[in-house]
């Protein structure tokens, strides 16, 4: 058993990811080369492979998708300049996930390099999204006209 405050029911099995989480590792992580040598243990010779991971968040690329999807002014302002202070990556992230999650589940999707990436229906429904979209892709609000009725004199 591992010591952690989460609660099993709301902790996925280890590197599980929901769309969102997915979609924020892919766009806005740092990754870098690391060589791997590998030992036969019969012949003893030895293999030397290179394989890419992941190496933490690109806070630049996080502030750059928070900005092409609307999120700056003053959501991103009490950020500013402490990009140096200890634990500030994974802070960003898990705030930077909460606003982009908002966005997400009023547009059903998020824009990435310019695209309009449509959120799964299982992730819209597990994070409890309206029905329909309340806005257009670009952001800007959909309006829905109310019926107006006639009051009796």
């Amino acid at each position: 058993m591992t010591n952690t405050i989460i609660d099993p029911k709301y902790k996925k099995a280890k590197g599980e990811q929901d769309w969102l989480a997915a979609l924020i590792s892919k766009h806005a992580s740092k990754t870098r080369v690391v060589s791997k040598t590998v030992v036969n243990p019969e012949t003893k010779e030895k293999t030397v492979t290179e394989e890419t991971r992941n190496d933490g968040v690109d806070v630049e690329k996080l502030y750059s998708l928070l900005g092409e999807n609307g999120v700056h002014g003053d959501k991103l302002a009490k950020f500013a300049g402490k990009e140096d202070t200890h634990g500030f990556a994974g802070r960003f992230r898990m705030s930077a996930r909460n606003m982009l999650q908002a966005v997400a589940k009023q547009r059903h999707g998020l824009i990435v390099g310019g695209v309009f990436v449509d959120a799964p229906s299982d992730w819209l429904d597990h994070v409890k999204a309206p029905a329909e979209p309340t806005h257009q892709k670009d952001g800007t609000k959909i309006v829905v006209a109310k019926e107006v009725t006639a009051k009796a004199a």
